[in-house]
């Protein structure tokens, strides 16, 4: 049965990731698909996102508890794929981003659930503990925020405004994200990579599939 999440620590890489998947509030995109920022937030949600008239994005993330690495992609919101895609890129192993492996466990949102069931499956077939999120932060909020500021400079580069483009270059993006030295703490990629991160890795996508069946 699946519980709430109350506990915030792990005390190693890929014991704890959060999972995000949410609506842009500040990015759209153009009628050619160019990634367009707005500076005043979208007031929308799951419900009421096409009264705009715009083409919204959505954002998947997921988040190491323990380092705050993450690995990030976006989607026209027409044509969001199952969350199982997105989590195959996410913990696969990558040519241009080292992280990568399947957690112990996951804290996601409760619209996820409901809107792709299977990914409770992950518990028995991954052995993967699933908790809910009992506040926004639980998802990784602070890492959206993050990959969102950070969207609007990579996409101002004439070669990453489409979002075809942009897609392309996710583990590029992600791994640039991840390897800045703030001053204050470690890189989060050289955390995540110096602190033997564990879990399962699974590199073929008809095997990964198979996760999410009963």
């Amino acid at each position: 049965m699946i519980g709430y999440h109350f506990k915030y620590k792990s005390d190693y890489p890929n014991q704890v990731h959060q999972l995000n998947m949410s609506i842009s509030q500040n990015y759209y995109l153009l009628k050619n698909g160019e990634i367009k920022y707005q500076l005043k937030k979208f007031d929308i949600n799951w419900n009421n996102y096409e009264r705009t008239g715009k083409r919204h994005i959505v954002n998947f993330l997921i988040r190491d508890h323990f380092s705050n690495c993450f690995y990030a992609e976006i989607y026209p919101i027409d044509e969001m794929p199952h969350i199982e895609y997105f989590l195959f890129n996410a913990w696969k192993q990558k040519n241009n981003f080292a992280f990568c492996g399947i957690p112990h466990c996951l804290i996601l949102g409760r619209h996820i659930i409901n809107r792709f069931p299977e990914i409770q499956n992950l518990s028995h077939t991954a052995n993967v503990n699933i908790q809910l999120a009992n506040n926004g932060f639980a998802t990784g909020i602070r890492s959206m925020r993050d990959w969102e500021t950070n969207m609007r400079f990579f996409a101002s580069y004439p070669d990453l405004k489409q979002i075809e483009s942009f897609q392309k270059y996710s583990e590029y993006i992600c791994r640039d994200i991840n390897s800045r030295n703030t001053g204050k703490t470690e890189p989060n990629l050289l955390k995540w990579e110096q602190n033997n991160p564990r879990g399962l890795i699974v590199n073929d996508f008809t095997e990964f599939e198979k996760l999410f069946s009963e």
